[in-house]
């Protein structure tokens, strides 16, 4: 995903990253202790003597076992992984009222592993488990009614869950009920409730919500504004490899934004970003790249940077990607190209590229424009990031 993070959290501010034609720190304080998450308990171990008889019990009916032969098979503690029997086992628990089992049933229904994805499914197999008081199931529930995801969105109905795993310490659940209250969610917009949900699930080490919080600080909602407090979050999020947060610390280590300016620290954090797939980061560094910082300009390697941002979506990439088509630096100079980036950038940001436009149409016959338009009315971004949030096979429970 994109640094674009203002759509995800509600909360805005944009680091300009669009490159002319013209001109083509400090130490972190200690991270806070960490507390105990909900739910993190340690599971039995399975081996070869005790897997056979945890099989029998299950056979036998025993709901709990089920579960945990459902697990053992979903995370290949008995061979490689069997998606398709942990559904099985899990089902047999979920039916026989096992709460664990219907959370993870839900979850595989979710993410389509063992069994065809059917998010109300999931929603359902959800509710069940949240009632039965699983926090993990509670989240997942909430985070479907708050995004109207398999069901339709309801943010009293969303709350109210989100709440319920909040008390019970779950840390996304505690992040996720910040937003709420950092947008205005179903609630009134309330900086300082949101800044306190941040807060506990920060501390409990949420890289989400470290990010979030850093990202209050940034904008000075509901605290003063301090870009030194707002780094500090920031890098303990992005240690936890969260790239939204590396973006904005390499960003502010290129700006010397409460830190010290640091181009090699700038460009470890772009780095890290951009090879998760992060488009604003990736456009960020190419240019870093391009300007060369304290070394030699480097122009195919910030036009192959700046071109995986663009082929993402991200206007400012485009704008820059055409600039150097129309150049020819770091990639062959090409007007028919140069026109359908500045076209593209153009319907993306919603600025006038018509003085970029009208230089090349000087230059450039209409057999030419017209195959610029037809490519770029044609072209669809494609996205290398991962979405936030998404559920993983490690959500499981015992």
């Amino acid at each position: 995903m994109s640094c674009r993070w203002w759509q995800a959290i509600g909360l805005v501010f944009v680091l300009s990253g669009v490159l002319s034609l013209e001109a083509l720190g400090t130490q972190m304080d200690p991270q806070p202790q960490r507390e105990t998450q909900a739910g993190e308990k340690q599971h039995l171990q399975l081996n070869d003597g005790s897997f056979p008889n945890l099989l029998l019990q299950a056979q036998h009916g025993d709901r709990r076992a089920q579960t945990r032969i459902g697990l053992a098979f979903a995370r290949g503690e008995v061979g490689e992984p069997n998606h398709r029997e942990a559904v099985r086992w899990f089902a047999d628990a979920a039916a026989a009222g096992d709460p664990h089992a219907q959370y993870n049933l839900g979850l595989m229904l979710y993410l389509g592993a063992g069994i065809e994805r059917d998010l109300p499914m999931a929603a359902k197999w959800f509710e069940k488990a949240a009632a039965a008081g699983i926090p993990q199931a509670q989240y997942r529930a909430g985070t479907m009614y708050k995004n109207g995801v398999g069901v339709p969105q309801n943010y009293g109905r969303a709350l109210a869950l989100l709440q319920q795993a909040a008390g019970q310490g779950l840390a996304a659940a505690e992040n996720n009920l910040g937003r709420m209250y950092e947008r205005g969610e179903g609630i009134a917009r309330d900086y300082g409730i949101a800044m306190k949900w941040f807060t506990k699930s920060a501390e409990r080490g949420d890289a989400v919500a470290e990010f979030n919080l850093g990202a209050m600080y940034w904008n000075g909602e509901g605290v003063p504004q301090d870009y030194r407090k707002a780094a500090h979050w920031f890098q303990f999020s992005a240690e936890q490899r969260y790239a939204m947060a590396e973006c904005l610390l390499g960003s502010m280590y290129r700006d010397g934004l409460g830190v010290l300016p640091d181009p090699r620290a700038a460009e470890v954090w772009l780095l890290k970003a951009a090879q998760q797939g992060n488009a604003d980061a990736q456009n960020k560094l190419g240019i870093l790249y391009l300007k060369g910082q304290d070394a030699t300009p480097d122009n195919e390697r910030a036009a192959a940077w700046i071109m995986k941002a663009a082929e993402q979506g991200d206007g400012h990439a485009e704008f820059n990607l055409a600039s150097l088509y129309q150049l020819g630096r770091g990639v062959t100079r090409d007007l028919i190209q140069a026109y359908k980036w500045y076209l593209l950038s153009e319907r993306t940001v919603h600025e006038d590229r018509s003085k970029q436009l009208q230089a090349l149409t000087n230059l450039m016959i209409a057999d030419d424009i017209a195959e610029a338009e037809r490519m770029a009315a044609e072209w669809q971004p494609h996205r290398d990031s991962v979405v936030e949030g998404e559920a993983s096979m490690i959500d499981l429970v015992q």
